[in-house]
């Protein structure tokens, strides 16, 4: 009842604008190194008319940009309602994957052992009880079984707690676990926020400052910003870095190119494997990313493109609004969409449109191939 910000929070909140950043004050600097243009392709390796389909569909879906690199190029990059390639836009819980890599590289430093730590290694507030037992896998995998009080119709919910609150921490360690481990795959913000207060404890380091020089810096992405529950405390890693959409493709370059950064291992390459380990309860999640194709049927959408993925090793980020980050290291491409709540979104269309696009490219014969 004394925490000024969770009522100004809660009465200010943008309840129609998922990609706006002006409303999430505080916020800490996480420092890129240089955020350049990504290089353009000279010449088209998917069909002019599959990437106007595309950009058409991701417009009608309420977009605000639309990214297509294949082989490390540029093919579409499209803007819309006043966004711009510098534009910040809020990633909502793309934000997870990232907790995830960093989680990673701790592990190939030596300040985490292994995800088989028990969470009361690093949290001894929980030594005695059976959160303490939890191990970095089981929040990882969403399996934890702790109290996952997510409504958003009252101030007493586990989720407005976390998102609204100035002790970001202190709520979080104060939710009970309701059931034993390994049971059930939950999507739970909580088991991230746990993870970054791993995180910052076994490295030292505050979350802004870890994720610039381990990971947004190799990147050579340009300056990103996390949301603060007060001037100087703990980031709400389980949603809302704020990046423009060209550094959301060098994220998922990484991905595709298994951690490295040209020449660097910026993520152990292990790390990149395990992460894409599905969960043993829940077949299309993994590491705090989604590793397989989830399909909704709109019947304003058309059927074709939305049957399942062509590409079996589609992995892909999901944020609130289906901000998205699609990968298909089969096809060496990258799809990045930033927008606010669509009409009909299918996860399908628009890896299925360029698959199949890059798929006829190849199949088709080339002009020394007809006989003559």
């Amino acid at each position: 009842m004394t925490d000024w910000r969770f009522w100004s929070r809660a009465a200010t909140y943008p309840k129609t604008e998922i990609t706006s950043t002006i409303w999430y004050r505080p916020q800490a600097p996480v420092p890129g190194q240089g955020g350049g243009p990504l290089p353009r392709a000279q010449a088209l390796s998917l069909s002019p008319a599959a990437l106007q389909e595309a950009s058409r569909f991701a417009q009608a879906q309420n977009s605000t940009a639309l990214i297509v690199l294949h082989r490390g190029q540029v093919v579409l990059e499209e803007y819309w309602q006043g966004y711009s390639p510098d534009s910040l836009s809020n990633s909502m819980s793309m934000a997870k994957s990232i907790l995830a890599l960093l989680i990673g590289i701790a592990i190939e430093e030596g300040h985490i052992g292994s995800v088989d730590d028990r969470v009361a290694d690093y949290i001894p507030e929980w030594a005695n009880d059976s959160r303490g037992d939890l191990t970095l896998a089981d929040l990882l995998y969403m399996q934890s079984g702790l109290r996952n009080d997510d409504r958003t119709n009252t101030p007493a919910s586990d989720l407005v707690n976390l998102y609204l609150s100035s002790n970001v921490e202190k709520k979080t360690l104060r939710i009970p676990q309701v059931m034993p481990p390994r049971q059930i795959y939950d999507y739970n913000n909580v088991n991230s926020q746990v993870l970054s207060i791993v995180l910052e404890r076994a490295t030292g380091e505050n979350y802004a400052d870890y994720l610039s020089s381990r990971l947004w810096q190799p990147l050579q992405a340009s300056d990103a910003f996390v949301w603060l529950d007060r001037p100087g405390g703990q980031a709400k890693t389980f949603c809302c870095l704020f990046a423009t959409p060209q550094d959301w493709v060098r994220v998922g370059q990484l991905l595709l190119n298994r951690g490295r950064v040209g020449s660097r291992q910026v993520v152990p390459e292990p790390w990149i494997d395990q992460m894409l380990q599905e969960s043993p309860i829940e077949p299309t999640f993994g590491y705090h990313i989604w590793i397989k194709a989830r399909t909704a049927d709109y019947p304003n959408v058309d059927q074709a493109a939305s049957a399942p993925f062509l590409a079996a090793d589609t992995l892909y980020l999901d944020g609130r609004g289906h901000q998205r980050v699609y990968v298909i290291p089969s096809r060496e491409l990258v799809i990045v969409r930033i927008g606010e709540l669509p009409a009909a979104w299918d996860d399908a269309v628009l890896p299925n449109l360029l698959v199949k696009s890059l798929d006829s490219n190849i199949a088709a014969p080339k002009s020394s191939d007809n006989g003559n």
